[in-house]
């Protein structure tokens, strides 16, 4: 498809760099979610180590299979959207079935100049479909070290009670440049046991929970919430909904801490509530007016 049925934007990323979404027009972003619906309906799976894009998988799922093991990787893939190929895409398609023809009609309508564009309703299915020959063959080579694997859109994560795991890296860019994949090395990362390991956003030294810092931010904002509600300072309902998300987040994560500041929260808007009710009854009513007729 071409590059004119799509807007072209940029994000700025934590590391500060831009990622480049391209989204398709109106129109074409409605077909593709058909397509996807379509594709979906044919009941094509990624495969059991994806994590990324998946009903009933998550950032948790993803990051609890890595507890507790003394050596962590981290490997990233260099512009995972954009390296998948319209060719790539048709070959899948036909192999989970389709004819050729609508394999390639449906390529050429999720591809933009030839690659996956980032942005497309279609392409984290997609993706995952492509990558899933790619996930057998790196838990087979995980397996060989003692290792699990597991991987969350462009991030694989590989855990092992091995001290020399860190050497598992060529062995996956080896596998990962035969289908035309490149390792982003400015990415890798090795996590030990001695020192906070994080899986997708989520530490899991001990049991899965989220960062300090990000702990802290969250009861700082609980903090702030509490002090200006008992000030008599206006609070957006907007903000303790999104604290609330982020407690129902950790919850997830770490049952306890997220029960607790749920808890908090709820609390918080109940105070919330019955101050808005009794500044209401403070409030003078309002006369019409209109002085009554002389009788």
């Amino acid at each position: 498809m071409e590059e004119s049925r799509y807007r072209m934007y940029r994000i700025r990323k934590a590391n500060r760099r831009f990622r480049t979404i391209m989204e398709p027009d109106p129109a074409l972003k409605s077909l593709q979610r058909s397509i996807l619906r379509w594709l979906m309906a044919r009941r094509i799976r990624a495969s059991k180590y994806a994590h990324g894009f998946v009903k009933g998988r998550s950032t948790t799922t993803n990051a609890a299979l890595h507890v507790g093991k003394r050596v962590v990787v981290r490997i990233d893939i260099q512009d995972f959207f954009p390296t998948i190929t319209e060719r790539q895409v048709k070959y899948a398609l036909t192999r989970e079935g389709l004819l050729s023809d609508d394999a390639a009609r449906i390529a050429d309508l999720c591809t933009v100049e030839g690659k996956l564009p980032q942005g497309a309703p279609t392409s984290p299915f997609l993706s995952n479909m492509i990558f899933r020959v790619l996930d057998y063959r790196l838990a087979g080579l995980a397996k060989k070290w003692g290792a699990t694997y597991s991987r969350y859109a462009d991030d694989l994560i590989f855990s092992s009670d091995r001290d020399d795991l860190q050497a598992i890296y060529h062995p996956v860019a080896s596998i990962l440049e035969e289908d035309g994949f490149e390792v982003n090395p400015d990415k890798f990362r090795v996590y030990r046991s001695t020192r906070r390991q994080r899986v997708t956003g989520i530490v899991v030294n001990h049991h899965p929970t989220l960062p300090r810092e990000s702990r802290r931010r969250l009861r700082a904002a609980l903090h702030h919430v509490r002090r200006s509600i008992v000030t008599g300072e206006e609070v957006p309902a907007e903000r303790l909904d999104s604290i609330e998300g982020s407690a129902a987040y950790l919850t997830g994560i770490d049952r306890e801490r997220g029960r607790r500041l749920l808890v908090e929260v709820r609390d918080l808007k109940a105070l919330l509530a019955l101050r808005t009710r009794m500044v209401s009854r403070r409030r003078p009513r309002r006369t019409s007016g209109i002085a009554a007729a002389p009788s």
